[in-house]
């Protein structure tokens, strides 16, 4: 079977959220794979290159490239949205040696996921329970990924009821929410993602894969929050 490489644990599975990262690993393990992390990465540049620093970005950037290529075809699995754009889409935005190649290989881990199941289906045993599920697309994963495949994906799971939300940017848009000087503002683009998970019925979990999403979502409203990895590791059977 291919060897998934979880590439570039972002900096907030690996030293804030450990948990989402051992969900995505007992997932792959549990189906397996072989999950390997490149322990010399560094950070993608998406912090860099949304604050307009290319020189930053490109330098990190190269390195990571360098470092992937090294590794063969196996696929390369992102957890954060904002990481995988920079692989998928920017690392060839700057021109950077070799991004063609392994923006090739890079997967954010629902669409690959998905991918996966439809044409392994009993690759994995999910339990049978009632829950309510709504999903929040970050804005990264929309542009470049299918919404019906994060459906679909949850979907599987039995009993389960799946809405995605029909909601814009969470308003932390990287570093921008992060500023004070911008707090009023993110938290008013805000507003109608806030709205529609505090109308959700008592019980509802949250699924929101970017990080900055989470981290808005839990900072304005009172609701059960996952990424989707923990969803699907603790619906195991």
């Amino acid at each position: 079977m291919a060897r998934p490489r979880d590439s570039l644990d972002d900096t907030f599975v690996r030293y804030y959220e450990p948990n989402i990262g051992m969900a995505a690993v007992k997932l792959f393990e549990t189906c397996g794979f072989e999950v390997v992390l490149p322990a010399q990465r560094q950070c993608c540049g998406r912090p860099a290159f949304s604050q307009g620093n290319l020189d930053e970005a490109a330098r990190l950037g190269r390195h990571n490239l360098a470092l992937l290529n090294e590794d063969g075809d196996a696929p390369i699995i992102f957890l954060e949205p904002s990481c995988y754009s920079m692989f998928a889409e920017d690392y060839r935005e700057l021109k950077l040696p070799d991004a063609e190649r392994v923006a090739g290989r890079c997967y954010l881990f629902g669409e690959f996921f998905e991918n996966f199941l439809a044409g392994e289906p009993l690759a994995l045993r999910f339990n049978a329970r009632p829950e309510r599920l709504i999903v929040h697309m970050h804005c990264h994963a929309k542009s470049l990924v299918s919404p019906k495949a994060m459906r679909h994906l949850l979907e599987r799971l039995p009993e389960r009821t799946v809405t995605l939300l029909d909601t814009g940017c969470c308003g932390m848009a990287g570093a921008f929410g992060m500023m004070e000087s911008k707090y009023e503002l993110s938290v008013k683009v805000a507003g109608p993602l806030i709205a529609a998970v505090r109308n959700q019925p008592y019980g509802t979990t949250v699924v929101a894969s970017g990080a900055s999403c989470r981290q808005q979502i839990q900072h304005l409203a009172p609701v059960r929050l996952r990424h989707m990895v923990e969803v699907l590791a603790e619906a195991l059977a």
